[in-house]
């Protein structure tokens, strides 16, 4: 019987060590607010104060006075591609930052021109050590912080159907789209400059399109200009905008949805059920053995 009950212990006590672990071991995924390495997006979200939102069905009422950031990697539904809709069209202001994801169905559902062409933006003359990671010096038409002389981008597309009054950023004129990702331009291969961001109204809201999400992440942050070009951008609309970045369009890892059913199981234990259940477990658990000794004699 002590054995059961010593193996029972250790057991839970493995079962806790786990669970605290995995709750604050930081997500190395991609965008994630809570991912501090190269690749995530800790650093834009302590810099803005970012509120992270699990589900578009979070997206405030009354949206005015605030940004969304998102990055559609995952396909968004029709229900969350009308919340978005809804979220502009009362006056949020959207960014959107894609380069080979689903930002191009959203942009069709909203019943705007612009797209994301999804090719390779390489340049091969103003770029940081190599073609991949194009350097933008030329801004457009939409106002930027008087601040910003350059941004870096990092593995970019470009847009299309954007008119020039709508141009935020330019790629360089050496510039081109590798459509076909042999690194080199052909003939019938978009050459520069070409538009890399753009803002428009739309309806009452705002809509910002940038070419590239890797703009935001924590090993971009000191290249360039970015943050503050975000930022002018961002605040254009409003001067202190309360930032939303969206994080159920980006594929999880296990650790992520580890990290989601603990926090659904903190939930129900924190709520007067759960501690309900929890305090009678603990009475059973102190109390057994003075029973069994009861039994017994």
């Amino acid at each position: 019987m002590g054995l059961r009950r010593f193996l029972l212990v250790l057991t839970l006590a493995i079962v806790v060590v786990l669970a605290v672990v995995i709750w604050f071991y930081p997500s190395s995924e991609d965008f994630m607010t809570e991912n501090p390495f190269w690749n995530g997006l800790k650093a834009f979200s302590e810099r803005f104060q970012a509120s992270t939102i699990n589900s578009l069905a979070s997206l405030p009422a009354e949206p005015e006075g605030t940004s969304l950031v998102l990055v559609p990697y995952l396909e968004l539904t029709e229900s969350e591609m009308k919340k978005v809709r809804d979220y502009v069209s009362h006056g949020g202001t959207l960014m959107l930052l894609d380069d080979y994801g689903y930002g191009n169905e959203l942009l069709e559902y909203l019943g705007v021109d612009l797209r994301f062409t999804q090719g390779a933006l390489l340049d091969p003359l103003f770029n940081y050590k190599n073609k991949q990671l194009p350097r933008v010096t030329d801004f457009g038409a939409v106002p930027v912080a008087e601040d910003v002389e350059s941004i870096l981008l990092n593995h970019a597309t470009s847009l299309s159907g954007t008119p020039e009054s709508e141009v935020a950023a330019w790629s360089s004129r050496f510039s081109f789209l590798d459509m076909n990702h042999n690194s080199t331009w052909d003939e019938d291969e978009p050459k520069g400059p070409l538009p890399v961001a753009a803002g428009l109204p739309v309806n009452e809201g705002y809509l910002v399109l940038v070419a590239d999400p890797s703009i935001l992440i924590n090993s971009m942050e000191g290249m360039g200009d970015n943050y503050s070009f975000i930022e002018g951008i961002i605040e254009s609309q409003d001067p202190q905008p309360e930032v939303l970045v969206d994080q159920s369009h980006l594929p999880e890892a296990s650790l992520d949805e580890a990290k989601r059913v603990l926090e659904r199981i903190r939930s129900r234990l924190s709520s007067p059920l759960g501690i309900s259940a929890l305090t009678v477990v603990a009475l059973i658990v102190v109390l057994s053995p003075l029973w069994r000794r009861e039994g017994s004699s």
